[in-house]
């Protein structure tokens, strides 16, 4: 009896003293699924673009290894919610989502916005209302704002993805897009647009933070997401995670 109290009390002080950790999830491979939305995350990025590189080194640092798959964004969000994958890479947090998946703590911010062309003759607005006479593309089962979102007096067109909405403003289908501002600079800059006719609507609709998010299906999800956070705290402290920003050019 006398053995067992002095056990108690040992692990008590190594507690206090920050010793004792929580115990992690089994080390295994996970998969993480997402969609193509360059330049954050992408099959044909450097390392799948730094977005992916900061998640797989918070994951590794947490004791897991990653693969990565790409496919469209209702599937990953399905795929994820079922358990048959375990990581949703790259999403904006919602408490609708919250409430579906592991949320993560924030790992990076996004400013999120509304892009036309000059032709519109249109820079700036002052609320969402004026502009219920222009035709918005967005990307579907996408969040942009809880505003945006609900506004059913707006005219929204949805598409698969963003490449799809960039080609329809440029071909005069659609007056704008919502998204994200470096996402929408960058498909155009892919598709060899003229970059000069684009136009960042001010104000900004917001800054999103992009997490990622861990299937509730899966038994030990939670432990999952926090031998992620685990890891995200160790790389943000020594300086790997603003190495890798600095190495991928977004810093």
């Amino acid at each position: 009896m006398h053995r067992l109290k002095r056990l108690l009390l040992f692990a008590m002080a190594l507690l206090a003293a920050g010793t004792l950790t929580v115990p992690s999830a089994q080390a295994r491979q996970l998969t993480m699924c997402t969609v193509n939305w360059e330049p954050f995350y992408g099959e044909n990025l450097p390392r799948n673009g730094f977005f992916t590189e900061l998640v797989r080194e918070a994951f590794e640092r947490g004791g897991h290894t990653v693969n990565v798959e790409f496919m469209p964004w209702a599937r990953a969000m399905l795929e994820v919610k079922q358990g048959d994958r375990e990581v949703l890479l790259g999403a904006y947090y919602s408490d609708e989502r919250a409430e579906t998946y592991w949320a993560s703590e924030p790992i990076y911010t996004a400013e999120v916005g509304l892009v036309t062309l000059t032709d519109v003759g249109l820079e700036s607005f002052s609320s969402l209302r004026e502009l219920a006479g222009y035709t918005i593309g967005y990307g579907r089962g996408y969040i942009v704002t809880e505003e945006f979102d609900n506004a059913d007096y707006l005219t929204k067109e949805p598409a698969e993805d963003l490449a799809r909405n960039v080609r329809k403003l440029y071909a005069g289908r659609i007056d704008m897009v919502a998204g994200s501002f470096a996402n929408i600079r960058y498909a155009a800059q892919q598709q060899q647009r003229d970059l000069d006719r684009l136009r960042f609507l001010q104000p900004s609709l917001k800054e999103s933070t992009l997490h990622i998010m861990i299937s509730r299906a899966v038994p030990d999800g939670e432990q999952l997401l926090a031998d992620f956070h685990r890891g995200l705290r160790a790389i943000r402290e020594d300086g790997t995670y603003e190495r890798i920003l600095r190495e991928m050019g977004y810093l």
